[in-house]
């Protein structure tokens, strides 16, 4: 069930922003489902079409700083990179920094696939922030841009905290 954040008559602040929570993931939910859809028509994962995004934009990095940036572990990076590497879109080579470790990179197919990936990410953008006027756009994209940096400045709850 899709979430809805518009405040209903007689409804109390606080359970408006009880909703809050629900509509965020609902809509990373559904875009998630698209991009998916989109990576599984080039015979991609979601997983692998991120990294190919993220190397876009910086090439040549660890598998451990690249799973960080995909929000996954090392170890599933690891096998990631090798079906990766099987399809001829990335290559792994030696780190200049250090001779025990390598770096992934784009290939030229990658390269060329990154194109569609932008003008199908620009559709499903679009799609999303259909009847939603430009001032609108902003608004909402400050404001969880906001939210973003109270969040990752807010000291994090340890596991004891959360029990």
């Amino acid at each position: 069930m899709i979430s809805n954040l518009t405040k209903q008559d007689g409804e109390t602040p606080d359970s408006f922003k009880s909703r809050f929570g629900h509509v965020i993931h609902d809509v990373a939910r559904l875009m998630r489902r698209r991009f998916d859809a989109e990576a599984q028509r080039h015979d991609l994962t979601l997983p692998q079409w991120r990294a190919i995004g993220q190397l876009s934009k910086t090439d040549g990095l660890s598998q451990v700083t690249l799973a960080g940036l995909i929000d996954t572990d090392p170890m599933t990076l690891s096998g990631l990179v090798e079906r990766m590497e099987a399809k001829g879109l990335v290559e792994r080579v030696p780190n200049p920094d250090d001779s025990r470790a390598k770096l992934v990179r784009i290939t030229p197919k990658s390269r060329a696939l990154v194109v569609e990936m932008k003008a199908l990410a620009s559709e499903v953008y679009a799609d999303a922030l259909q009847g939603i006027s430009e001032a609108d756009q902003e608004l909402v994209l400050d404001a969880l841009t906001r939210i973003c940096n109270n969040l990752s400045t807010q000291r994090q709850p340890t596991k004891e905290e959360l029990v």
